[in-house]
């Protein structure tokens, strides 16, 4: 489209009073009158491209772009002077390498106390980057009234912009605000990391002090990943999940031999059984970066017992399973083989049942720390052993139908697992030394467990459920001692997530026919929480001699 021009012809200078405007490319022929047009405090001015060529006044809005709205990004031209004298100048950076606002000037540009108004976008950013937002090939005249401001980015918390002037443009330079870890990130979670990363900084080796400096560019999210990186809490969060598939565990494994219809009216017999189980451990992040992980476990379960007509049942078991355990975000987990053992004692009697288990387990850890946030392609590695003891007990009441079992109970469950310390390995400056994790659980249940038993063509079919409320009595988080080698030895805390301290308990189970000699088992067990979530499967037989 052509563009308009018009000839003032000794007239007065175009008056605009308010709206948006867009002028696309007006050419005004002034005959040397100033200025052509006079934009008021109300008005706004736009464009993106199109080359104004008129003297301009404006004491409103210059928001270069399409549109005023924030992210609109555009060079406005304007082929003449620009008079922004008390005028409001918006413009959307976007961070290196990208395209900023910018408003040309091929003529004298005026900028007394305007008012500059960067708009940061992205996170793009680092210490020395310069962006040109006004431009004035005729020369650039006049102080901001903001001149001596600094805007703190949004999206990095170490980096600040200000305003620089030269006789034809106005920049924003981007610098270290100067700000410790600690006092940016107050209240996170880490915050034992983020203190050892504050004084890493100055008396760190040269590689940890570069990184650092390094990280002082970065977004929030890069910071923020970098010091769970170097926090190292995939250490308690094994022992952390280790409890809580202890827990899970043994809830399966007391559903398999207390709720058995079948063995009510048996004289006296055998039942060996075999499942193969897979389970998923959740956790959610526990505000600033102590985030939270992800298990993922499959395995064998065996066992037998007898269960006498008396009532009173004993019954054995050995899980042996491998665990791939996956922190949140950080590219930070372990590889775990897992063998753990124990057995069981009930006594059924005509209106009250009592129930006890414990064991003992053993783990093996493969533990892989990816460092990419701190330094890009580096990690560090250990081996790490794990034990695990447990003991629970139940008591209840016993109501009884002709097809089905009803139980009403209250139990009390406690496990303690540790992890043995280690020194890392691997070609990151910011390798660990951690300490021994021991953690220590201790959870009550009341609830109530439902069976019932029909015949069918493959045999009798035993489906039971189970509801309860899970209580955590002592730490529902845990927590280890690190020290970054080398870098002085100097300790601090790290912890795994929150998990919360109450769930929600779910168990069902279906015993159905015979399979090759065996009752076809399937079974469900679930624990959950809005912060947690802890869920398995098991499928199997087992046999009744």
């Amino acid at each position: 489209m052509a563009a308009v021009i018009i000839d003032r012809n000794g007239q007065g200078p175009i008056s605009v009073t308010g709206g948006t405007i867009d002028f696309g490319e007006l050419q005004i022929n002034g005959d040397g009158l100033s200025p052509d047009i006079e934009m008021s405090a109300a008005a706004t001015l736009i464009g993106n491209a199109d080359q104004i060529t008129a003297n301009i006044q404006a004491a409103g809005t210059i928001a270069p772009g399409d549109s005023s709205a924030a992210g609109s990004v555009g060079e406005l031209i304007i082929n003449g002077d620009l008079d922004a004298t008390d005028a409001g100048i918006q413009v959307d950076v976007n961070g290196a390498g990208s395209p900023n606002d910018l408003v040309r000037v091929i003529g004298n540009g005026t900028v007394t106390d305007a008012t500059l108004t960067p708009n940061f976008m992205g996170s793009n950013y680092s210490i020395g980057d310069t962006f040109t937002v006004f431009s004035a090939t005729g020369g650039l005249a006049g102080t901001l009234a903001n001149s001596t401001d600094e805007f703190q980015l949004p999206s990095n918390p170490f980096l600040e912009a200000f305003i620089n002037s030269n006789p034809n443009d106005l920049t924003l330079s981007i610098r270290d605000n100067g700000e410790s870890f600690t006092s940016v990130l107050d209240g996170c979670g880490q915050m034992g990391a983020v203190t050892e990363i504050d004084r890493l900084r100055t008396l760190g080796t040269a590689g940890q002090m570069a990184a650092i400096s390094n990280l002082r560019n970065g977004s929030t999210l890069g910071v923020s990943q970098a010091v769970g990186q170097l926090a190292g809490a995939i250490y308690p969060s094994l022992v952390d999940a280790e409890i809580n598939e202890v827990h899970n565990s043994l809830y399966g494994i007391r559903d398999r031999v207390l709720l058995q219809q079948t063995d009510l009216y048996t004289s006296g017999h055998w039942s060996p059984w075999v499942r193969g189980y897979g389970m998923t451990l959740d956790t959610d992040v526990d505000g600033c970066m102590a985030e939270g992980y992800r298990r993922k476990v499959g395995g064998i379960e065996l066992g037998t017992g007898y269960v006498a007509a008396s009532g009173l049942g004993v019954h054995g078991f050995a899980q042996l399973g491998a665990a791939n355990t996956d922190m949140n975000m950080l590219g930070q987990g372990a590889d775990t083989d897992s063998y753990r053992f124990g057995g069981t004692v009930q006594y059924v009697g005509e209106w009250l049942y009592g129930f006890g288990s414990g064991g003992y387990g053993i783990q093996d850890h493969s533990i892989h720390r990816g460092m990419s946030s701190l330094e890009p392609g580096t990690f560090a590695d250990s081996d790490s052993d794990g034990t695990a003891q447990f003991a629970s007990v139940e008591i209840g009441t016993v109501h009884r139908g002709q097809d089905w079992l009803w139980l009403s109970f209250v139990s009390l469950q406690g496990v303690q697992a540790d992890l043995d310390g280690q020194t890392e390995t691997g070609d990151s400056e910011f390798v660990l030394a951690s300490s021994d994790v021991d953690g220590e659980s201790l959870r009550s249940m009341v609830g109530v467990s439902l069976a019932g038993t029909n015949e069918t063509g493959l045999g009798p079919a035993t489906t039971q459920l189970r509801f309860g409320w899970l209580h955590e009595f002592l730490d529902d988080q845990q927590s280890g001692i690190h020290a970054v080698q080398p870098g002085g030895g100097s300790e601090f805390l790290v912890q795994s997530a929150n998990t919360g301290r109450d769930w929600l308990s779910i168990g069902t189970q279906l015993d159905w026919g015979f399979v090759l000699g065996g009752q076809f088992t399937l079974a469900y067990q679930g624990n959950l929480n809005s912060d947690s979530t802890f869920q398995s499967g098991m499928v199997g037989t087992r046999w009744i001699w």
